[in-house]
């Protein structure tokens, strides 16, 4: 077989794994439950201490109808529960379950990423560690070694699980952008992260990335994604600096897809993701999805841990130091 064939043949054979991995996989599984941009908002304003609707509403800038709708999917997957609170019959505020608590390394890793690459929305505030005191950064850390934890340092096999595709991917009807004006009382913390990644497709395309594929077809192969969708989510990524094209054909022209230092600063949250659907979205086939840690030969399973003590992050133990702007935006 000629070179040129054994490597398209290698190609497909890579495009069939990553199918049925991200078909079947718990990253597939997790974004089905939490993978639009008010369920990541939401997320974000539970961690930070909202607990009631209207607050919710402020803070999201999302509609009546559809913070209901989330509110109420949230607490059906077990992510949130209703509380009531106060005398008047009816009234009820909404708390982070232990399912949800379990989200708080994805969290993190959004936290991780705007700080280092967010632009017209300004800064998150700063997290302090408060079990040793300091002023943190929140690292992805190999629970084996310890070492931090580098997309370029793991490798990845089929498990069990990847036999089935049993997932199907919805696409949003709307994909609203959160890039515009926002009204008076909204948190715009997070919104070049979410406006980037905040949608099933765009999740399951960053992933698909990450595990090697770069050419369009075979993206389109292995998703099974609508071309003019493929299309509108790689040109996003382009815009915001996530991947680069770079030409592998002249005529016609045709080209690759690569992640750029940006893109690659987004894999803590395709890893936490991933880890939070394996122990709380388990497939009764087990994981399809298996990643080695090379540094250390065993299979990873990773923490979010303190830059400064490296003691495993407890979102009980993380306090806010929020700058002036921060905390006027959200009164």
């Amino acid at each position: 077989m000629s070179p040129t064939k054994q490597n398209a043949a290698a190609r497909a054979a890579n495009v069939n794994l990553v199918k049925s991995l991200l078909r079947s996989g718990e990253g597939a599984r997790a974004l089905q439950t939490i993978g639009d941009r008010w369920s990541f908002l939401l997320l974000r304003d539970a961690f930070l201490g909202a607990r009631r609707f209207e607050d919710f509403r402020r803070l999201t800038g999302a509609a009546r109808g559809t913070l209901s709708s989330r509110l109420g999917a949230f607490v059906d997957e077990g992510i949130l529960y209703r509380a009531p609170y106060g005398s008047v019959p009816g009234r009820h505020e909404y708390r982070l379950t232990d399912k949800g608590l379990a989200l708080y390394p994805l969290a993190l890793s959004l936290w991780n990423w705007e700080t280092r690459w967010s632009g017209e929305f300004g800064l998150p505030p700063r997290l302090v560690h408060e079990a040793c005191g300091r002023k943190m950064h929140p690292q992805l850390t190999c629970a084996h070694c310890g070492q931090v934890v580098d997309a370029r340092d793991v490798s990845f096999e089929a498990g069990p699980g990847a036999r089935a595709y049993g997932t199907k991917v919805k696409e949003n009807r709307r994909r609203r952008s959160l890039s515009g004006t926002p009204a008076a009382g909204v948190d715009t913390t997070m919104f070049h992260s979410i406006d980037t990644i905040g949608d099933r497709w765009s999740g399951l395309l960053l992933a698909s990335l990450f595990l090697g594929l770069r050419r369009h077809d075979d993206i389109n192969a292995a998703l099974g994604i609508a071309t003019n969708i493929l299309s509108d989510r790689l040109r996003r990524l382009l815009s915001a600096g996530v991947i680069e094209q770079h030409l592998y054909r002249d005529r016609p022209a045709r080209y690759e897809y690569r992640l750029t230092e940006k893109g690659r600063d987004f894999y803590p949250f395709v890893m936490t993701l991933h880890e939070w659907a394996t122990t709380w979205l388990r497939s009764p086939l087990g994981p399809a999805l298996r990643f080695r840690h090379r540094s250390c030969g065993h299979t990873l399973r990773s923490r979010m841990a303190c830059s400064e003590c490296h003691a495993q992050i407890d979102p009980h133990e993380v306090g806010v130091k929020a700058g002036v702007d921060w905390r006027r935006t959200r009164r």
